[in-house]
């Protein structure tokens, strides 16, 4: 009767192992499996459709605080695109609003830190003072030279815009007009740092042959037309890192700076691309996913501060209560975590096996025994 209670017990124990086990390798291998990618896939889409996210939600207006501390050993990373006085576009911020939230920032005690002081935050620890900022621009718009920098200089707030480097100066790109190589040169010499969002993979490609997946260039391999197929991994891997390492040397070349930054366009980024970035010394990445980075977070949240819709009040009291509504937020797919927990399952599963075939093979002998005895006895 023990033997029997114990297999049993033991074959719930083997099937739920299993499931654990198999949870695992679907969240870390599901990209190299044609079939789970897809349904990975289609799951993701729906759950983005169903969510409507207000970073607003539960906050009111509050009063300035000039002297109040709301997080230490943190950075709150901005992200800002383009500016216009009269916006017309979603995505596009006003200047009045962005000039009230320097204004708002500058007297609630807010304290802007450059990139170079946000990379050694997060590389070595290094001290920042409370409620540290980091004010960041993607795609190099001519609107930050227009307007964002004067305002800049005039709240001497440090910022870094993250250019799209096939982009400047060059006729033939289209969309909205891009800062020239001249004017970053300037910038540059007066702190504003710049940094590459890649050469030229600031765009979505299709993934498979029915154009209704796309994908961010970088994040994941694409469908290539003129072969009918889609890009083997270590295409995938070759392409991005050319475009990685062209935006790089271009920039180096400019600034004569060192390029270890990179904010991934869209914020769609892949463990290949990761490895990629390590590979190449880009030290700190930037993504598009709100939250609040701490020493060692090399792959950062930014909360995203532009367009049409936002409020520079509304923005405050977010800022200040930073901590507890951004405090917690962490990627779903912690590279390093999925590995850990997928060898822990592995082994927990392999001992449970060993244990059931253990149990099997003695009840099968018990069994025999009781056989033989009620033939023989």
């Amino acid at each position: 009767m023990i033997l029997k209670l114990r297999f049993f017990f033991l074959s719930i124990l083997l099937v739920f192992s299993t499931i654990v086990f198999s949870y695992f390798i679907v969240q870390r291998y599901h990209s190299r499996i044609p079939i789970l990618k897809q349904m990975v896939m289609e799951s993701a889409k729906k759950g983005d459709s169903d969510k409507v996210i207000s970073p607003y939600n539960g906050l009111k207006p509050e009063v300035n605080n000039p002297t109040g501390v709301y997080y230490k050993d943190r950075v709150l990373v901005l992200m800002y695109h383009d500016l216009d006085p009269e916006p017309k576009d979603r995505g596009t911020l006003s200047v009045a609003h962005f000039e009230k939230q320097l204004e708002l920032m500058r007297d609630n005690n807010f304290h802007w830190i450059s990139m170079s002081e946000y990379i050694a935050f997060i590389l070595h620890s290094s001290p920042i003072p409370d409620n540290a900022v980091l004010l960041t621009f993607d795609d190099g718009y001519a609107s930050f030279y227009t307007y964002a920098y004067p305002l800049l200089q005039k709240y001497q707030a440090p910022a870094t815009n993250f250019l799209i480097v096939n982009a400047i100066d060059n006729p033939e790109y289209k969309g909205i007009p891009k800062v020239t190589w001249e004017q970053v040169e300037l910038m540059h010499r007066n702190g504003i740092e710049f940094f590459s969002h890649t050469y030229d993979s600031h765009k979505y490609a299709e993934m498979d042959s029915s154009g209704t997946a796309k994908t961010a260039l970088l994040a994941a391999p694409i469908y290539l037309k003129d072969k009918q197929r889609q890009e083997t991994e270590e295409e995938y891997k070759q392409r991005i890192t050319n475009d990685l390492k062209q935006a790089n040397e271009i920039l180096q070349q400019k600034l004569g700076t060192k390029n270890n930054v990179l904010a991934f366009p869209f914020g769609g980024f892949s463990e290949q691309l990761l490895d990629i970035c390590d590979q190449l010394g880009i030290e700190v990445t930037l993504t598009v996913k709100m939250g609040l980075n701490k020493p060692g977070h090399t792959n950062g949240f930014r909360l995203n501060t532009g367009g049409m819709d936002n409020d520079p009040v509304m923005q405050l009291s977010l800022m200040k209560h930073a901590k507890e509504q951004l405090g917690s937020i962490q990627f779903s797919t912690d590279t390093g975590t999925r590995h850990y927990y997928t060898i822990k399952s592995f082994l927990a599963l392999m001992v449970v096996a060993v244990l059931w075939l253990w149990s099997g093979s003695r009840l099968l002998t018990a069994r025999k025994r009781m056989r033989s005895k009620n033939l023989f006895g």
